[in-house]
């Protein structure tokens, strides 16, 4: 794209949400045949959801309330987006329905919840996304761009990545990317208006992480011009006093303005995730030597060497954890790792084993070995990566797209430990691919799609540990022969004991 918390406890709070109506009997699904290229799997025709679903099986208020609240307990922070949690409750009550915005909440929300049902609000999320005639305002993007998040930890991809294409093409349709949409359509509110906004700039960030993930199909916005002001810092954003609009053009002329702004942490990670674009849409560089790497290089390294003192850190001056610092440090790490890994060899145990988020495919190396300076800045943004789960904060409260990111980390590391030599200290290496394990079965609590890469990850390791217990095994029968030979004519060969383990089983 061109650029042109926690929840109160009261009783009265408790009571605002309860109040909240259910959507269930009020979602009504228009289409008329189902898509036979659709991962939908039904066709409603006219029908109302009461007709497919009895309201006995609906999930009960008191759930209901729960997931709701959990949402903003545990997952609003990762993708803050929507207001705040007592605007957006007020808006609730006094706005216009938005049944279907309720119902992704909790949607969201029961994934944290012990004994509700995410498959209950699904269904209802399936119906209102079939409509024919959808609600032309931001809040179904909302709805659609929650639903995709859930259904891409879900381990549901392909209809994530459906839902996510649906939400872009529609977002360009009510024209969400031009300045004037949010301030026309924020009936007055600031709050709303920055809402609307970040909605937008929440899109383009999720449509990007999905691609390098999911395939380049994902990625509809190539070549939109937004004038979309950026999103101002969250304190701001939660306390409704909304500081003067800044945007991307003045972002990437800040050098040369002679004026120092004072950027959002949600400002680096959307341009941690534009040079992510960039690097994903480079694909078809095929020597290191190519003068494109080092300009895609350079957007990397300029993101770091400009960040302010206390945006270095993932904590913000008050001390709170800053998870859009932590999202933007981690794209532009596994920004560096999917640049640079392209000429760096990979292991055929790790990569045709880990392939839950390999969308783009086995890498083919353009190196022979790893002591070259693209292997080393891969297998330092893999390091980075791993670093990032010894962050002192619950890993359920991070993005699932960690998830993925921790899957190509580990893929490195697989690789690196599968070409060291037999007798190499591999201790560091071994302590991070057991990180990045322990944070996947932590995460799979909360999100199956960290269980599959946990299962992948464990099964890759394993091999490559056998593979050079083997290997070791080999050169110890190599040495004891060398060493009866070397008593005969007094040739000593110790070769065996810096091969690779390509090496032994030559």
């Amino acid at each position: 794209m061109e650029s042109n918390k926690d929840l109160d406890s009261g009783e009265g709070n408790s009571q605002d949400v309860a109040s909240i109506t259910m959507p269930s009997a009020n979602l009504v699904a228009r289409s008329g045949q189902a898509d036979p290229n659709s991962t939908f799997d039904f066709a409603l025709g006219n029908q109302n959801w009461a007709t497919i679903q009895p309201r006995a099986q609906n999930p009960t208020m008191s759930i209901r309330r729960k997931c709701m609240e959990s949402f903003f307990q545990y997952f609003y922070d990762a993708h803050p987006f929507l207001p705040p949690r007592q605007q957006l409750l007020e808006a609730f009550k006094i706005g216009p329905p938005r049944d279907h915005l309720e119902t992704a909440l909790a949607y969201i929300g029961s994934r944290y919840v012990r004994g509700a049902s995410p498959a209950s609000y699904s269904l209802d999320l399936d119906c209102f996304v079939l409509q024919q005639d959808l609600p032309k305002d931001y809040s179904t993007v909302q709805t659609m761009l929650l639903f995709a998040l859930g259904l891409d930890g879900n381990n549901e991809r392909k209809k994530a990545v459906e839902v996510l294409i649906r939400a872009q093409r529609f977002a360009l349709e009510l024209g969400m990317n031009q300045r004037e949409y949010a301030i026309i359509n924020g009936g007055g509110s600031l709050v709303c208006e920055e809402s609307i906004r970040r909605t937008w700039w929440e899109l383009y960030v999720v449509s990007v992480m999905v691609t390098a993930f999911h395939g380049r199909r994902v990625y509809q916005l190539s070549g939109v011009i937004s004038t979309t002001p950026l999103p101002c810092e969250e304190k701001d954003f939660v306390s409704g006093v909304i500081p003067q609009f800044h945007t991307m053009e003045e972002f990437d002329d800040e050098s040369f303005l002679g004026e120092e702004i004072e950027w959002s942490s949600y400002a680096y990670r959307i341009a941690a995730a534009r040079n992510l674009e960039r690097i994903l849409g480079s694909d078809n560089i095929v020597f290191p030597e190519d003068p494109r790497t080092y300009s895609l290089d350079a957007l990397l390294v300029n993101w770091n060497l400009h960040l302010p003192p206390s945006k270095v850190a993932n904590f913000d001056q008050s001390g709170t954890f800053d998870e859009m610092m932590f999202q933007a440090h981690m794209i532009t790490d596994l920004s560096s790792l999917l640049l640079h890994r392209r000429f760096t060899p990979l292991d055929a145990a790790a990569s045709q084993t880990i392939i839950s988020c390999t969308a783009l495919g086995t890498v083919e190396a353009h190196c022979s070995g790893l002591d070259d300076i693209h292997s080393s800045k891969a297998t330092q943004a893999a390091s980075n990566l791993s670093k990032l789960v010894g962050m002192p904060t619950p890993l359920i409260h991070h993005t699932h797209f960690f998830i993925c990111a921790l899957t190509y980390s580990s893929i490195s590391h697989l690789s690196l430990w599968s070409h060291l030599p037999l007798m190499a200290a591999d201790e560091n290496l071994k302590e991070e691919i057991r990180m990045n394990a322990g944070a996947l079965r932590a995460m799979r609590a909360v999100w199956p799609s960290a269980q599959t890469a946990f299962s992948q990850v464990s099964v890759a390791a394993q091999r490559v540990f056998e593979m050079r217990k083997d290997a070791v095994g080999d050169v110890f029968w190599r040495d004891l022969i060398a060493d009866g030979n070397a008593d005969v004519d007094g040739d000593l060969n110790l070769a065996g004991l810096t091969g690779s383990i390509t090496d032994v089983n030559a």
